[in-house]
């Protein structure tokens, strides 16, 4: 018998599907993460207001700080969501070049069957698989180089057999992706306002502390309130931090605030794809051999 996707069933999975898919989309670690801290600041109320130990009065400041906190949170985050947006553009620019070279052996291999051409292309697959596992692994960067640097063999050999366009196209195109993955690098190894970040999670925890040992009167609204604050501090904290490396990937795995690298997974699908159709290599045919005399 056939399921036919009517009735209440087929309505809490349009439900479902919704609320997974619009509502709450993105990594969960960051939530998970910022939860321990604010727990553990609960608690610490919760026991601190049963044993009598809360020697501050609520002031009004308080909400002062908190806002000044949030200020620096908020002009960090500012500055490192600007660099985020730029990393997510560097995946796509790598494999648009990739895609254009590609393009280039291609027309090459038709028309003059170069074996130097098909080398190039089968030597894109390679550029696009070791940036791709560099960055996953943050291992292996001067190899990444090398495989750039290897387009100069064939290249070297195409470029007298074809237009002068083609070799300035190729070795500007190879310049690009050069620069781009210095560019990757030089995100993973600097850090957005370093002071920035020591202030605000040191006034983060100052903050956290002194609404443990403020009276903030009544229990129940004071906990919901304060685990809700902590909560949102340390989350901010964290996402900031995670920002400021878009090439982080933990365990080989994008992680919350991590650039996608689908780009480049689809690109050598691709250029493996194009390899793949090519007509088999034929050498030269050698001229025939006259007979001895």
């Amino acid at each position: 018998m056939t399921h036919k996707d009517h009735g209440p069933r087929a309505e809490a999975d349009i439900a479902s599907t919704f609320v997974t898919k619009h509502l709450f989309r993105g990594n969960p670690r960051l939530l998970i993460g910022a939860l321990p801290w604010a727990v553990g600041v609960v608690l610490l109320k919760w026991i601190a207001d049963a044993t009598d130990l809360q020697p501050l009065n609520l002031s009004p400041l308080l909400a002062g700080a908190i806002a000044a906190e949030v200020f620096i949170l908020g002009f960090l985050l500012s500055g490192t969501a600007g660099d985020f947006k730029e990393a997510e553009r560097l995946p796509g620019e790598v494999a648009a070049s990739l895609e254009t070279m590609a393009d280039e052996c291609l027309i090459t291999y038709e028309d003059l069957r170069l074996p130097e051409a098909r080398t190039a292309l089968q030597q894109l697959i390679e550029i696009s698989t070791s940036i791709r596992m560099w960055l996953m692994q943050d291992r292996g960067f001067d190899d990444v180089l090398s495989d750039i640097r290897a387009l100069n063999g064939p290249f070297r050999v195409m470029a007298p057999a074809i237009q002068a366009g083609f070799t300035t196209r190729l070795k500007s195109e190879q310049a690009s992706v050069r620069k781009i993955v210095l560019r990757m690098d030089t995100m993973r190894r600097t850090s957005y306002v370093a002071a920035g970040y020591l202030i605000a999670e040191v006034t983060a925890v100052l903050l956290a502390a002194i609404m443990v040992l403020t009276d903030l009167e009544d229990l129940a609204p004071t906990l919901c309130l304060v685990g809700l604050i902590t909560y949102l501090l340390f989350y901010l904290v964290g996402l900031i931090r995670d920002l400021d490396n878009p090439f982080e990937y933990p365990d080989g795995k994008p992680g919350a605030a991590d650039v996608n690298l689908d780009v480049l997974e689809r690109n050598e699908d691709r250029l493996r794809a194009l390899l793949g159709a090519l007509e088999p290599e034929s050498a030269n045919p050698a001229a025939p051999m006259e007979p001895s005399v």
